[in-house]
């Protein structure tokens, strides 16, 4: 398999926004993830994300919305008419405390078909996760896309978690990850991977840009998962 990438857009303002999704395009990225870190525009970056879908409507175009529950978050994207949510929320945690939002969020879905429904399993942040093996099944039993990462922010995970993961859900299931992946090592993941969501990895190296694509960096990255 050869997994779509998904560079995600830390929203300054809609002209950085919509500069760094034509950077992502430019350099042949299947779409875009916006995300505001404070969680304060939520309604804005619903809006923006639509317009940037209408301008590119053969790409994929998603949201995060940082601190707003995930069927909400869903609802916002689907009126948005976007491909794509992600939520950090571990909705298949093996404790089964979410059960209940995971169907509801589940139900929506059903409304959606081929929306991308991206939730956390063993995430940086959230509360541990004993068995992400069961995680990951149970959210591509409910037709989510298991999503992992590293222990933080530009981080990356083991390798051989990745593999793990794979290995409990099949070779054609669904499963994403989230940090810690760049141009160097993202090979050593792509082959576990249907969706890598990038942003550190790929951010220009200048003093003052932490907001902004690097487009080599870019470029480089999906060539190095395409070949």
């Amino acid at each position: 398999m050869t997994p779509r990438i998904i560079p995600v857009i830390h929203y300054a303002d809609d002209a950085q926004a919509m500069r760094n999704a034509e950077r992502a395009f430019v350099a042949d990225s299947d779409g875009v993830m916006l995300i505001e870190m404070q969680g304060r525009n939520s309604r804005r970056l619903a809006t923006l994300a639509g317009e940037i879908k209408t301008r590119w409507p053969d790409r994929l175009v998603g949201i995060n919305l940082l601190g707003t529950e995930p069927l909400l978050a869903l609802k916002a994207s689907m009126e948005a008419g976007l491909d794509m949510t992600w939520t950090d929320e571990q909705l298949t945690h093996s404790s089964g405390l979410q059960d209940d939002e995971a169907d509801d969020v589940r139900g929506l879905l059903t409304g959606a078909p081929g929306h991308l429904m991206f939730v956390g399993v063993a995430f940086k942040h959230q509360r541990h996760e004993p068995d992400p093996r069961r995680a990951a099944r149970d959210a591509a039993r409910l037709g989510f896309v298991p999503t992992t990462s590293g222990s933080a922010t530009g981080v990356a995970a083991e390798a051989g978690r990745i593999a793990d993961l794979r290995d409990a859900l099949g070779p054609d299931a669904p499963l994403g990850i989230a940090s810690g992946i760049t141009p160097d090592n993202v090979t050593a993941f792509a082959p576990y991977l249907t969706h890598i969501l990038v942003a550190t990895g790929v951010l220009a190296p200048s003093a003052g840009s932490g907001d902004e694509f690097d487009p080599l960096l870019l470029r480089n990255l999906v060539r190095a998962v395409r070949g």
